[in-house]
């Protein structure tokens, strides 16, 4: 039975994962729940975050849909042993790691996703030479697997173009336009890949202008992601040096948004945020 009228955040990551896994099974609803012995409701219910499942019982059903060993399957049962409101965290690895599941995940499940990038372009909004320039500074990895991380950020940014697509408000800070990653043209082409960002519908960027910097020590990189129905959840992911943090903590989160609002208050709007980076651009 429903132990919530609405889901958390951790029970909706864990639905919406073992209904892709149905579907990356070929199986119906219906033919899922006649082979593996469950009734339609208990499987609805579950892949809407409405119930909690056992560790060991969500361990069968991974392996029912034939889900391998690895950070998918590490990340579902961390969480399903997780305390419903309490944050969560994911260390950073050379890898697709927990923690970039876990982010991709909740943003292809949210209605509205607020960044804020105040030291380099967020994710979303990276060109591949961008990012693959990014992923080449810090500890050594084999180039196929930094393609393949490259290759997965590439593919989150589909959320802003799908159908149905997410709103998405970013606040970034000036001095990240001005920062040089890889040579003048990978960084033009940057910052056309911005100027042509903004220009969506569902898409709204702000500058926080090197006038306004002082706000900068208000946060680090986070984001802030609001769930479509059923619920209405916002969940607060925070980027820390090894890890990413979750946050589910209510209290926490309406600070979050709080600062973020404060952030978008001190910024340039969003034609004179464009006017900006169309300039820079110009110059490269």
């Amino acid at each position: 039975m429903p132990s919530r009228n609405i889901p958390s955040v951790r029970l909706r990551r864990i639905g919406s994962a073992l209904r892709k896994a149905r579907e990356d099974s070929g199986l119906t609803i219906d033919t899922a729940c006649r082979r593996y012995g469950r009734s339609k409701s208990w499987l609805s219910t579950l892949e809407n975050g409405l119930h909690s499942i056992d560790p060991q019982e969500l361990a069968d059903l991974l392996d029912f849909y034939k889900v391998p060993e690895g950070p998918l399957r590490e990340s579902l049962l961390h969480l399903a042993t997780h305390k419903p409101g309490k944050n969560w965290e994911r260390a950073y690895e050379g890898r697709i790691s927990a923690a970039a599941l876990d982010l991709a995940s909740l943003e292809d499940d949210a209605d509205l996703i607020r960044t804020f990038g105040p030291c380099v372009v967020p994710g979303l909004l990276q060109t591949p030479a961008y990012a693959r320039e990014l992923m080449s500074v810090g500890p050594a990895r084999p180039v196929r697997r930094s393609a393949a991380l490259v290759a997965f950020r590439m593919a989150r940014q589909k959320v802003l173009s799908c159908p149905n697509p997410a709103r998405y408000v970013t606040v970034i800070s000036e001095s990240v336009l001005h920062h040089q990653v890889g040579d003048p043209d990978l960084m033009h082409a940057q910052l056309r890949r911005l100027s042509e960002a903004a220009q969506a519908e569902n898409v709204t960027l702000r500058v926080l202008p090197n006038s306004a910097a002082a706000h900068l020590w208000l946060a680090g990189p986070f984001h802030l992601l609001s769930m479509r129905p059923p619920g209405y959840l916002t969940v607060s992911v925070v980027e820390q040096f090894t890890k990413s943090l979750f946050v589910e903590d209510e209290k926490e989160i309406a600070l979050h948004e709080e600062i973020f609002s404060l952030l978008l208050d001190a910024s340039l709007d969003e034609d004179a945020s464009q006017k900006l980076i169309e300039r820079l651009a110009s110059r490269l």
